[in-house]
């Protein structure tokens, strides 16, 4: 004879939507120091490991300056620091005239700004909108939770 607590269980097999879950999953959990840090690691282990893609495969041209910038602004955001215009274009690994083009992009969507230095005129920092924060930090927590649950 079942034990009662085995009798008052049902099974039950739901399939939603992998976004629905997801989204349920990162608004329920707080926004801490903690999920902040896990962002910034995986933001580095990221451009750690394109770079390492880059030196192991130096024929082959990959693409994505802008993601990089990207990346890259959000880092040095996290750490307290700016990029200069000139170290996050040579980031990229491709003409500082292309490099260039994608950052005025990325300032046309809002994302970045470009602020002066006030010590050295010849400076020109790029600077994260919230946008760029919001929509990284978005993508990164989705990234985070691939790991947990497991990829789609």
């Amino acid at each position: 004879m079942p034990l009662a607590d085995e009798q008052d269980r049902i099974s039950v097999r739901v399939e939603l939507p992998r976004t629905f879950v997801e989204a349920v999953i990162l608004s329920a959990r707080r926004d801490t120091g903690d999920r902040a840090d896990q962002r910034n690691r995986l933001a580095r282990i990221i451009l750690k490991n394109r770079q390492r893609r880059q030196e192991m495969f130096p024929a082959v041209a990959f693409g994505e300056p802008a993601w990089d910038m990207i990346l890259q602004i959000y880092v040095a955001d996290h750490a307290g620091q700016a990029v200069d215009v000139s170290s996050l274009c040579a980031s990229t690994g491709i003409p500082k005239t292309s490099a260039l083009r994608h950052l005025d992009r990325l300032v046309e969507c809002g994302l970045v700004r470009r602020q002066p230095d006030t010590v050295d005129t010849r400076r020109v920092y790029v600077l994260p909108n919230d946008a760029l924060r919001e929509q990284t930090e978005r993508w990164l927590d989705t990234m985070n939770l691939a790991v947990e649950i497991g990829p789609p």
